[in-house]
């Protein structure tokens, strides 16, 4: 390869950016190495349903110009082709930008699974502008007057509980919330007796859950179900699934399920080894049980690391190392101050669990460049919020009931 290398890192999110500042950090002199959003923020997107819900924005987001530094460079602008055989990426104002190497870190998109109606009626919170529609629709049917407005959310996977659970808190009394789910239970990969644990704390802020009831069609008003039932709605969110960016079929790339890129162990697109894909995009079979890893944050941080490790290997003439993924635990936050998960093989509910989950996300924040005080921030949240009298909860393997701490 040449001396001078151009690596492109195509999208700032938790792959992409992860991917950017460790090359940035041991990137060697002479290398260009560029970062292209179309957001001037890196934006925590498994937070989105705070935002979404009505939280601060700069809660969830870090201005990127606060982390590019030399020899990093960002562009701010919309990728709108991507050309293989050519080493060329297509930028909507830029125009043509030329690679050596390529990370295609540009996340998921809506998977609608051909449900008729859905596309067209149904918002989703998983970019920001998404998350920003929800956010001003809900406003607006919270302050209408008359009866509470219907939010029906549809999934009852991480996001529909985290954003259904938000909503209910930050607007009580003034929205009725329902999570309908296709699956004959929400939290599928939580235990159940987990699952049990949120079941009760989403019902105690008045949310219904409607499982397994498969949508089949939707209009403007009304979302229709197998066996003929039917639920009425006044704004309706889908959150039922995500598939890879439309970019990579239109690149003729090779796909695996739901759109996604194949790659080899490397990471790389298993037809072009200049290309590295990462993150939500990436269709990464675990080679211990043959399946797809599922897009999840962590898998995305772990993506980029790894990406970025095998890239700087290359260009040394070193080998490149297989990637493994470790799921390090699974955690939903249930509203402001309740939260249920899981860390290596110990359950917890209510207080423990939004400690961890708020470390981990401030930790993020924190390693990305975004200063001590998220993290502070992030740490103090969860034992602030007991101290003012929020319900938390507590949870053993042995069954018993959940108990309530006292304030």
């Amino acid at each position: 390869m040449d001396s001078r290398v151009r690596v492109v890192v195509l999208g700032a999110g938790y792959a992409g950016l992860t991917c950017f500042l460790e090359l940035q950090d041991r990137l060697a002199r002479g290398h260009d190495l560029v970062l292209v959003s179309r957001d001037r923020h890196h934006w925590f997107t498994t937070e989105l349903h705070t935002y979404a819900a009505g939280h601060d924005a700069d809660a969830v987001r870090i201005p990127l110009r606060r982390l590019v530094r030399p020899p990093g460079r960002l562009i701010i602008d919309h990728v709108s082709a991507l050309r293989p055989a050519a080493r060329q990426v297509e930028l909507k104002l830029s125009g043509t930008l030329a690679y050596d190497l390529l990370v295609f870190a540009l996340g998921s998109e809506p998977e609608y699974f051909g449900l008729p109606g859905i596309p067209r009626h149904a918002l989703t919170i998983g970019s920001p502008p998404a998350a920003r529609e929800v956010r001003e629709r809900v406003r607006a049917l919270a302050a209408r007057e008359g009866p509470p407005g219907h939010v029906l959310v549809v999934g009852g996977g991480l996001t529909g509980v985290e954003l259904a659970a938000e909503l209910a808190d930050e607007y009580p009394g003034r929205l009725r919330v329902t999570i309908l789910e296709a699956a004959p239970e929400i939290m599928a990969g939580f235990p159940p007796d987990l699952v049990q644990v949120a079941r009760r704390i989403l019902e105690g802020k008045g949310i219904r859950i409607l499982a397994g009831s498969p949508i089949v069609t939707a209009d403007a008003s009304c979302v229709h179900l197998q066996g003929g039932g039917e639920v009425p709605y006044d704004l309706l969110v889908w959150a039922g699934g995500v598939r890879g960016h439309s970019l990579l079929a239109r690149a003729g790339l090779a796909l695996g399920g739901r759109g996604r890129a194949r790659v080899d162990a490397f990471l790389r697109s298993v037809i072009d080894d200049r290309i590295y894909v990462i993150g939500d995009s990436a269709a990464f079979a675990d080679p211990a049980s043959g399946r797809e890893i599922p897009p999840t944050g962590q898998a995305a941080v772990q993506m980029g690391r790894a990406a970025a490790e095998n890239i700087l290997r290359r260009l040394g003439g070193r080998p490149e190392r297989p990637f493994a993924f470790r799921m390090r635990g699974q955690f939903a936050s249930l509203g402001h101050h309740e939260g249920v998960g899981v860390l290596g093989e110990a359950p917890m509910a209510g207080l423990p669990a939004m400690a961890v989950k708020h470390f981990v996300e401030g930790l993020h924040a924190w390693e990305v460049g975004g200063g001590v005080m998220p993290l502070v921030r992030r740490l103090v949240a969860a034992p602030v919020g007991y101290l003012r009298g929020r319900r938390l909860r507590t949870f053993t393997r042995q069954p018993r009931p959940v108990s309530e701490q006292p304030p």
